[in-house]
């Protein structure tokens, strides 16, 4: 009962940033990353740090380091909030992004706990993971159906895997998502996550996957993110080979080629990656198989068929 309440909450507190939103003009307009045509309310995803708030309001007392990791959650949804409004340069946003990842960790006890390789290169994967939800966040329904599959999934972890008690940090997760989808899973969308929705979701839900992997030693649930990660990382890849700035806006990701090019559904899209997710997520939690032969039975069937779409819309460019 209690989190249907929350999210009537919720609701009504979308209502009203929908509201002041379109007061002050804060709506995206098409460009040449865009795969929609039309003016929508941005920064809509102001409701999950607002979520983040709550969760700390009332559970921060018995998880006192939890502090540092709502702490840095503040700072990068601040920063993404302000580059919604007025777009800002790289070099702001990245030096916020180091610190508010940094107080994530230090919230984990990753520097005490851990060799400082293995400190600088989780760091490195966290920035990745939260900027890779930026860079996939680009059609109807996309990065919350995708983070919904993800914090469905770490909850059956927390739940019922690893037998640890508190489930609260991902079932606020799981209720904002369900809120932000009555507004954004549409053919016409009422409003975007913007840079504070997708940068933001992307920290909350590095801060749970890191809940298990730093606490558990579980390094394979890392494949939950596994769909954004070869799309991502491939992208990048191709776009670093013709030397293009990774940076600037495009159109090359694999999703916005199946919308742009191959004309097909925001929301048809958006479900088959989570659904995909899914299926990957069921074969991490219900197989004993050992890291190594989990993430080459997991990668390589992606990599092959992310390969083969591609190279068959390429053809429309």
């Amino acid at each position: 009962m209690f989190y249907l309440q929350y999210g009537i909450a919720l609701f009504c507190l979308m209502l009203l940033y929908i509201f002041i939103a379109k007061r002050f003009n804060i709506v995206d307009v098409p460009n040449l990353r865009s795969s929609h045509n039309h003016i929508i309310v941005r920064g809509a995803g102001i409701v999950f740090p607002f979520s983040l708030i709550a969760y700390t309001i009332t559970f921060s007392q018995y998880y006192p380091h939890f502090i540092y990791v709502f702490a840095g959650a503040m700072l990068i949804s601040f920063i993404s909030f302000v580059d919604d409004i007025k777009s800002l340069p790289v070099y702001v946003r990245l030096p916020i992004h180091i610190i508010s990842v940094l107080m994530l960790m230090h919230g984990f006890s990753v520097f005490e706990n851990w060799p400082i390789w293995v400190s600088v290169s989780l760091l490195f994967i966290m920035l990745g993971i939260i900027n890779a939800y930026n860079f996939m966040d680009g059609i109807n329904g996309m990065t919350a159906l995708y983070s919904l599959i993800s914090f469905c999934s770490f909850w059956y972890v927390i739940k019922y895997t690893e037998h640890m008690e508190s489930t609260a940090f991902v079932n606020y997760g799981i209720v904002s998502c369900l809120v932000f989808l009555f507004f954004n899973f549409r053919k016409r969308a009422i409003c975007f996550l913007g840079d504070v929705g997708s940068i933001g979701l992307g920290f909350w839900t590095v801060a749970a996957l890191g809940y298990i992997i730093f606490l558990q030693h579980h390094f394979e649930y890392i494949l939950f993110l596994s769909v954004y990660g070869i799309d991502t990382g491939y992208t990048i890849l191709e776009r670093l080979k013709k030397r293009e700035n990774i940076f600037n806006p495009h159109r090359q990701h694999l999703y916005q080629r199946l919308a742009n090019e191959g004309k097909h559904s925001h929301l048809v899209i958006a479900t088959i990656y989570a659904a995909v997710q899914l299926l990957v997520n069921s074969i991490v939690v219900f197989t004993d198989w050992n890291i190594i032969i989990t993430t080459l039975v997991i990668i390589t069937p992606l990599s092959i068929v992310y390969f083969l779409l591609k190279r068959k819309y390429l053809c429309f460019s």
